[in-house]
Order: structure tokens, then C-alpha cells, then sequence
């Protein structure tokens, strides 16, 4: 009589595998959300590319004479730039256990880490692209001050405050939470924070909070000198959008200044709201958008983002203008204060900011088990491949998935420093 080694069913623990890598999620699950379905026969690879449209922006215009203006139509590309996979191997033996064990064992912690790993890889790309910021390097917030600042830097820029999410480390929710215990909140909740140390509820502004220790850390730049803009050096663009400057003032050495995500500021260059155009009164922030080296005579080229735009009858305008020649440049609000500060960093933003589209891989033949579950209401494809090698007895099985993340609109997020 034979003996029949089976697993258990293909397509339960698949899906028990997209429910347990949603509930493991922080960052990723309160992101917008995409799966790709035009690969559901085929499969896609690393390198595809899908696209999303940006919303339209548009002047008014005041009296009877119409002065129409051409659509202007933006996409942000999003690369599938991730494969991810947690390899598993048994002996046959090991494939009589109970579903709960086989789930318990091998399933959930393989999930975790795949729901980590896509979670870590969007925080630590993501907060790059954020140029808002408030907060001091390396020094963690307190009182509530950053995260009110964070809203009405996010209310200026004409952010609804109606979704806002809130990403910290767990020092910074401790410190948060702690500076809260008997304000804001109805006696009832202050008991349930109390015990669970956790932020509870809507408070601040910012309807939902979460600790994610994949929030990441960021070394300010090496800084040096007094950095300004030398705009008669190449500062061209005038409304057209520009993307990087040519500054001095810098230590006179060839050296490394500033890091990928450093925070700077052009005196004289103010936000506005994008819907009145006016200035808030604030200093525009943009963020470095490769590092930064400085030649023998202290001059640096510094690319950044967004692009300064300026200009009274420009729809996309997002500054007051260009800073001028020999405007003071700041890093995170100081010349040189912050140089070479670890700074850990939260997010407050809302989920329409970044999105992180998922697809289908494609099924190889000729294994034990080859089956997929791309499910759009949940925006999540994950694939289960299991296989047997008879020399071995052993039954090698992998659980993938494929992802991209892209910061679609990082106006509407802002970094808290800590």
C-alpha cells in the first residue's frame, strides 16, 4: 500500500500567506496600494514599468475675456524593482504535520519577512523624497511642537489633514505619548495609553499612528564653510522649473558636503499655497537629490527637488521666486550646525503620497506545485512554488513576491527629525 505525501491545499495557503503579509505591514499597508493586473497570464519581471497620473492644477482667471491653458499631463513612473523570496526545505516526513503546525512553522515566519523587507525597502527609499521637514537633527521630539508643525506645514500647502498617518520609531511614540497622558484625550483613552504605551486615537490632527522600527536613519552631510548661491555661475531656469544651483562658499576642498535626503533652504526663497499662491511666510524646503562634493575652491553644483518654480501667471509655481546671488544657503534650518548628525526619521503624511504597486510573477512548469493568488481588492500577489528532489527526499518550496515603490506625491508628506 503506498503512501500518498501531500501538502496541504495549494490555494488555502496561499491565501493564508497575502492575509498574514496585509497584517504584518505598517508603512506599506497605509500607502496607496496597486496591483497591476495586465500581467496575470504572462507574469511580470524586474524593470517593468507602469505609470500614475498626477491631477491637473489650473489659475483662475478674473473678468470676461477667457484665457484658456493647455493640459498639461504628468505621470510618475513606477518600476517593479523588487523580487523578493524566503526559501523553505523539508523532508517529506515533515509534510504529514497538521496545517496549523506546517502554517505556524514555516508560513507565518516566512511572510513576516517578506512583509518586512518590502516595508523596510519603502521607508528607507521613500523618506528621501520627502523635502518637507520639521524637527531637529538627533534630537528627539518631546512636546508636541514638530508634529503641529508637521500639520500646518501639510494645512499651508493645502494637504486635507482628514487621513493624515503618522510613522515614528518607538522612541519617538514613547516620547509622544508620554508628553500626553493627561491632555487631548477622554479619561478613557489616557487609561488605554497609559497601559499600552501607544498613542491612542486621533490626536494632533493626524487620525492614525504606528511604530515601525524600519523607520530610517539619516546621516546629515559633512557640511562646511558658509554655503551660498552664486546664481551668476549658471542659476537657469528662470520659471521654468529649476533643479539644481551652483553654489560657493563652501570650505575650499574638494570634499564630500551634503547626502542624498539633506534638507536645504534658499534665503529669500518663501513656499506658497498651491491654490492662492501666496507665501506662507515659510522658507521653501528642498531635498538633495544625490550627494553633493565640493571642488578645491568651495564651489558645488547641488541637484534637488521639487523643481523651483516661480512665476505670477505659472499653474505649477510652487516658490516665490529664485533665491539671488550670494543668498545664504541653510541645512536643515543651519549653515553648519547639523554636519554629520544621526538623525532618526517619522513621517507624517498622507496615504495618497506614495504608492507601492505589486504584480504578478510568472508560474514556471514542471514542479510539485506552482500557483499564484493576485487578489486587486487587497493590492497583493504573492507566489507559492514547491518542488521535490527525489536524490534528497527534500521538498525545497519559495514564496515570492514582486514590488515597486515611487513617491507619487511627497508634497503631501513631511519628515519629522528625531
Amino acid at each position: 500500500m503506498s503512501v500518498s505525501n501531500s501538502l496541504v491545499t495549494p490555494s488555502w495557503v496561499i491565501k493564508k500567506v497575502t492575509q498574514r503579509l496585509t497584517n504584518t505591514l505598517r508603512f506599506a499597508a497605509n500607502v496607496t496600494r496597486g496591483y497591476d493586473s495586465q500581467y496575470t497570464i504572462s507574469g511580470a519581471k524586474v524593470g517593468y514599468t507602469v505609470n500614475a497620473r498626477l491631477p491637473q492644477r489650473y489659475m483662475v482667471n478674473k473678468g470676461q475675456a477667457l484665457n484658456p491653458v493647455s493640459a498639461n499631463e504628468e505621470v510618475v513612473p513606477i518600476t517593479l524593482t523588487d523580487q523578493a523570496n524566503v526559501g523553505i526545505e523539508f523532508s517529506s516526513a515533515s509534510l504529514r504535520m497538521e496545517v496549523d503546525n506546517y502554517t505556524e512553522r514555516y508560513i507565518d515566519p516566512a511572510v513576516e519577512a517578506l512583509g518586512n523587507q518590502m516595508d523596510l525597502d519603502g521607508l528607507q527609499r521613500m523618506y528621501k523624497r520627502v523635502f518637507r521637514t520639521v524637527g531637529t537633527p538627533a534630537v528627539v521630539p518631546t512636546t508636541n511642537a514638530s508634529y503641529l508643525d508637521a500639520t500646518v506645514k501639510l494645512t499651508e500647502g493645502s494637504v486635507p489633514t482628514g487621513r493624515l498617518v503618522a510613522i515614528l520609531t518607538a522612541q519617538m511614540h514613547a516620547s509622544l505619548a508620554n508628553a500626553n497622558l493627561a491632555l487631548f484625550n477622554p479619561g478613557a483613552v489616557i487609561s488605554k495609553q497609559y497601559r499600552t504605551g501607544k498613542i491612542a486615537g486621533e490626536v494632533l490632527g493626524i487620525k492614525e499612528w504606528y511604530i515601525d522600527e524600519n523607520a530610517p536613519t539619516h546621516v546629515v552631510g559633512p557640511l562646511g564653510g558658509t554655503p551660498l548661491v552664486n546664481v551668476a555661475a549658471g542659476a537657469a531656469g528662470a520659471a521654468s522649473g529649476v533643479t539644481s544651483l551652483v553654489t560657493d562658499g563652501w570650505t575650499a576642498a574638494a570634499a564630500k558636503r551634503l547626502n542624498e535626503g539633506d534638507v536645504i533652504q534658499f534665503d529669500g526663497v518663501f513656499d506658497i499655497n498651491p491654490m492662492s499662491y501666496q507665501s506662507t511666510g515659510r522658507l521653501k524646503d528642498y531635498v538633495v537629490s544625490a550627494d553633493v562634493f565640493s571642488d578645491g575652491s568651495g564651489n558645488a553644483t547641488i541637484p534637488f527637488s521639487p523643481p523651483l518654480v516661480y512665476g505670477a501667471s505659472n499653474a505649477y509655481s510652487t516658490a516665490t521666486g529664485r533665491p539671488a546671488d550670494n543668498a545664504i544657503i541653510t541645512i536643515f534650518g543651519h549653515a553648519s550646525t547639523h554636519a554629520n548628525k544621526v538623525t532618526r526619521t517619522g513621517l507624517v503624511y498622507d496615504p495618497n503620497a506614495f504608492t507601492c504597486v505589486m504584480a504578478d510573477l510568472p508560474l514556471p512548469q514542471g514542479v510539485w506545485v506552482s500557483k499564484r493568488i493576485s487578489n486587486a481588492a487587497i493590492a497583493m500577489s504573492v507566489r507559492f512554488i514547491k518542488a521535490y528532489d527525489v536524490m534528497t527526499d527534500q521538498s525545497p518550496a519559495r514564496l515570492d513576491i514582486l514590488y515597486g515603490w515611487a513617491a507619487v506625491r511627497p508634497e503631501l508628506a513631511v519628515r519629522i527629525q528625531s
